[in-house]
Order: structure tokens, then C-alpha cells, then sequence
């Protein structure tokens, strides 16, 4: 988890580049492959070769994100360890899987999901040198180019989604809270 948390995203997506095209030639290196009509929507994720040039930016966007979660939990199971109620859930018994599934997990959750949905949104937002390493004609790369080219109305409007995409990321997990919590209650406040 240290070294995808420490290592820049363009890097890693040219060694990805680099061994799995150049190297061995398992994967295809850029763009998005041949593209198939579904709901009105242009889309290559349907097809085998679609699913092959998805590969590497996703593992490329996923590799940051999954270190961050990987750390968070574990600093937050070697916390909770060390709580009375995990120590009694031992001592009635019960299995070391149960307590770190139940017990353990069930109160390292809310940091968890809050991290899950700020990065989730942050994927979206910042995707950009993904896009551009991997020539993957995305919002990221609309985005830079409309820079370069001064186009003020789509950076507005690249803006309006991706702060729209957070604000709903962010009411799914408050919503998502009340699910894992019994303690939080989305209730009409007084005032």
C-alpha cells in the first residue's frame, strides 16, 4: 500500500504502458477500441476488445485510491483491536472471523465509506492524466483541451457535473450512514 500510495499516477500508467504493450504485448496501449450503440450512448465496454483496452487505466485510476482505502482499514482494525467490546466478543467465544467481520468491521465502516465516496468523486474530477497518458478520449482530456484552446463555456460546464457528481456522491454516503449506524437518523433538524 506504501508504494501505490506514493507512486504518481503518470508513472505507473507508462510502466503499465510499457511492460504490459510494449514488453509482452498483452494490452493494448491507448484510446478506448471499437465502440458499439447502446441506449442512445456510443460505448466500447461492451465488447472483449473494449474490456482490453479498459484494463490499465482502470487499474492505473484504482491503484491510488485501493492503497489509501488499504491503509485507512488497517489503521482503523488496529484501533478497534484493541476496544473492550472486541476483547469481550472473545472472550463469549466467538470465532476470530466473526469478530473482525461483525464486530471489527461493522465500526471501522463510517471512515471507510466517507473515504470511499470522496475518492469515488475524485476519480471522476481527476482523471485527467489517466485520460491523457492513455489517450482515452474522456471528460479529463475534453477538459484540456478546452483549456488549451480557451473554450470557457465547456470548463463551465465540466465544472457544473463534476461538482454535481460530488454533491451526489456525498448525499449517498450520508444516506449510506444512516444504513450502517443505527445511531445517525436522518431527521428534519429543529432550529
Amino acid at each position: 500500500s506504501i508504494l501505490g500510495f506514493s507512486l504518481p499516477t503518470f508513472w505507473v500508467g507508462l510502466m503499465l504502458i510499457m511492460v504490459f504493450s510494449v514488453m509482452l504485448g498483452w494490452l493494448p496501449s491507448n484510446g478506448r477500441g471499437p465502440t458499439t450503440q447502446f441506449l442512445g450512448v456510443r460505448v466500447s465496454f461492451l465488447s472483449l476488445e473494449g474490456w482490453r483496452h479498459l484494463i490499465m487505466p482502470a487499474t492505473n485510476l484504482a491503484l491510488f485510491k485501493l492503497a489509501l482505502l488499504i491503509r485507512l482499514t488497517r489503521s482503523g482494525t488496529r484501533e478497534a483491536l484493541t476496544q473492550d467490546y472486541v476483547k469481550f466478543a472473545r472472550a463469549k467465544g466467538l470465532s476470530h472471523r466473526r469478530v473482525i467481520g461483525v464486530h471489527v468491521l461493522r465500526n471501522i465502516l463510517i471512515p471507510i465509506v466517507t473515504v470511499i465516496g470522496l475518492e469515488f468523486g475524485s476519480v471522476i474530477a481527476f482523471a485527467i492524466v489517466t485520460e491523457t497518458v492513455f489517450a482515452w478520449p474522456g471528460m479529463g482530456k475534453l477538459l484540456i483541451d478546452s483549456i488549451n484552446l480557451l473554450d470557457r463555456p465547456i470548463i463551465v460546464a465540466y465544472l457544473l457535473v463534476t461538482v454535481t457528481m460530488f454533491i451526489v456522491v456525498n448525499l449517498i454516503v450520508d444516506i449510506a450512514y444512516s444504513a450502517l449506524d443505527p445511531r445517525v437518523r436522518l431527521t428534519e433538524g429543529k432550529g
